[in-house]
């Protein structure tokens, strides 16, 4: 089994924030998961765009999980290639870099609407609710087996089509085929007077 390596992606809001997606992390990395997170790998005069950019399209790097706020949605939709400060903010294309089934939204503030908010380019993946504690613990265990690949849910294999399909001679059916066997019974066990 592959071991998961997952980098967070995440804007810098406030240090309330932080050290929410800080909680994360550590809650992955005791479940087994190498995090790679900022604020523990990127080192002091890192441009930090291009270290968020190497560690979206390093094929090592398994996942990333985007942390899915109002001012992520806002500083993603707005940014433009090559313009803007904001570190750990993935663009459009950055995002169309790579396979797109590596990015996990994490949604973690929905609007007045009911819709999470997503930048635009990720409306359409599936996503992970962790909007409050409670969300969190509900879906901590989908997180962690998205991250090693192992759904809760798993289509059994095919099986072979049944004889009745498969069969030259035409198996009896419905009605007929009930009437049968209770005649069948009937004579096995002797009974008389049965109605054919």
């Amino acid at each position: 089994m592959e071991e998961p390596k997952v980098f967070i992606s995440y804007s810098w809001t406030d240090p309330s924030h932080q050290e929410l997606v800080k909680h994360w992390a550590d809650r992955l990395i005791a479940d087994g998961v190498d995090v790679i997170l900022d604020i523990y790998d990127l080192k002091e005069g890192d441009d930090k765009y291009v270290f968020m950019e190497s560690m979206v399209t390093d094929p090592k790097v398994t996942h990333v999980l985007v942390i899915c706020d109002r001012a992520y949605a806002e500083k993603a939709d707005a940014r433009k290639a090559g313009v803007g400060t904001e570190s750990q903010i993935i663009s459009g294309e950055v995002y169309a870099k790579v396979k797109q089934s590596k990015f996990i939204p994490i949604v973690c503030e929905f609007g007045d609407d009911g819709e999470p908010f997503l930048p635009t380019f990720m409306k359409a993946r599936m996503w992970v609710n962790f909007s409050s504690s409670e969300a969190e613990n509900e879906n901590w265990e989908q997180l962690v087996r998205l991250l090693y690949g192992k759904p809760q849910h798993v289509k059994p294999k095919k099986g072979k089509a049944p004889t009745f399909i498969t069969s030259e001679t035409p198996i009896p059916t419905g009605e007929v085929f009930a009437k049968y066997n209770s005649l069948k019974q009937a004579v096995l066990q002797e009974k008389k007077g049965i109605k054919h």
